[in-house]
């Protein structure tokens, strides 16, 4: 195989993939590190979990800037600051003596780095491709489920062979040697090295394949639409249900008497299926649309949660792992896909990181409030009811937002 036939779009997804992957490595293990962290300094979960939102409502306040400054500046210089910070981040977490630190580590460097890096991707993707956006997020976002295959026993092996501390310091020395490399690789856009998406010819000889970056609307137009502020709340929904199993399902598993080493495997096992997930909404996106791909993701959740209030014995954990799995992978990628279905890529940058504002939303109560619950009642079981009662809203949402018929007719809400 000719490397030099390689479209620089597919090399720019390899990159992704492999940065995403580095931020999932640091990201993910937090439901591992939640019960060594609580124990140590006599914290409840909930309280602990506020102190990791702030970093979520934080990075998700910045997401218009990030959106900004990536279509600017391209995506090299803001996610080279991006890794730095989670870096750093990890580094000084593992030096953490009371609860402030928590929050000053994660509210800031954290939530600073990790926007920085996502942010700048989900835009960066589609610029690059004309054909095949859905299996091209697919495989980007795919790095986040292997970063959750590795990093969930890596970390338990660690916090049992040394402590949590040495696992922070671990992951941080990865996030640096791994995503600032990489960033240096990136391009902004097809158009600005001459070159056309993947899915045209390779140099622009005219015209209309010039101005194809530049079609959709402005970020004041998109804001303006009912669609927008309909796709908002979904993103706020999902998020809420989705970072409370991840965060959770670790610590909800030992606390009904799986070993440790097996309820890391099962977040494992999650992010392995997450990976399928992704890849299988990708390619369905591609032939669908993304949205009534969101629709599926929405309602798999709901049965993820159904099983998992019922889920005792280590196999049903597994049959809750596909599932749950299928749809985490399929939701983290939909939002950069259905952001261009419905405003095109002039200004995709800044909407996406103004939509990411509700993703923050529902990230950086979803945990925390499920913590705190669990800190009242003893028992995870009133949080997965809310969660599927928010999750029946979003679906409900996802089916009016079908009715959005293309660009012209956005134009006239």
């Amino acid at each position: 195989m000719n490397l030099k036939h390689i479209h620089y779009a597919w090399v720019t997804v390899i990159i992704c993939f492999v940065i995403v992957a580095a931020l999932g490595f640091i990201t993910i293990p937090f439901g591992i590190l939640l019960k060594p962290i609580t124990e140590e300094f006599a914290w409840g979960r909930g309280t602990l979990l506020w102190a990791v939102s702030s970093a979520v409502i934080v990075g998700g306040s910045l997401g218009i800037l990030s959106g900004r400054l990536s279509d600017r500046f391209g995506p090299r210089p803001i996610i080279t600051i991006g890794g730095l910070l989670c870096g750093a981040a990890f580094l000084l977490l593992s030096q953490i003596t009371t609860l402030w630190h928590v929050y000053l580590i994660l509210g800031t460097l954290l939530g600073v780095g990790t926007t920085f890096i996502i942010l700048p991707i989900m835009p960066l993707v589609p610029r690059w491709f004309t054909k095949s956006q859905g299996i091209a997020m697919g495989i980007t976002m795919a790095g986040f489920g292997l970063g959750g295959i590795v990093t969930p026993l890596l970390t338990q092996w660690l916090i049992s062979a040394y402590d949590w501390r040495w696992s922070c310091r671990i992951l941080g020395l990865l996030a640096i040697i791994i995503i600032i490399p990489m960033a240096q690789f990136l391009k902004h856009s097809p158009q600005r090295v001459g070159l056309k998406p993947y899915g045209g010819d390779k140099i622009i000889e005219d015209k209309q394949s010039q101005s194809s970056a530049t079609e959709g609307f402005s970020f004041r137009q998109a804001i303006r639409t009912r669609w927008f502020w309909l796709f908002g709340l979904i993103l706020t929904c999902g998020p809420f249900c989705l970072t409370t199993v991840r965060m959770h399902i670790v610590a909800h598993a030992t606390d009904i008497e799986i070993p440790a080493v097996t309820a890391a495997g099962i977040l494992s096992f999650i992010s392995g299926i997450t990976i399928i997930g992704q890849l299988v909404t990708g390619f369905l996106s591609d032939r669908i649309g993304g949205r009534p791909a969101l629709t599926v993701c929405l309602s798999l959740i709901i049965l993820a949660l159904i099983w998992l209030l019922f889920a005792k014995e280590i196999w049903m954990f597994y049959v809750f792992a596909v599932v749950f799995g299928l749809a985490n992978g399929g939701f983290t990628i939909l939002l950069p896909v259905i952001s261009a279905e419905l405003f095109g890529l002039v200004s995709l940058g800044v909407i996406i990181g103004a939509l990411a504002v509700f993703i923050t939303l529902g990230e950086g109560l979803g945990s925390p409030v499920s913590g705190t619950i669990f800190d009242i009642t003893e028992s995870y079981r009133i949080a997965f009811l809310v969660g599927i009662g928010i999750c029946t809203v979003a679906v409900i949402l996802s089916l009016l937002l079908l009715r959005y018929k293309g660009k012209t007719g956005m134009a006239r809400e």
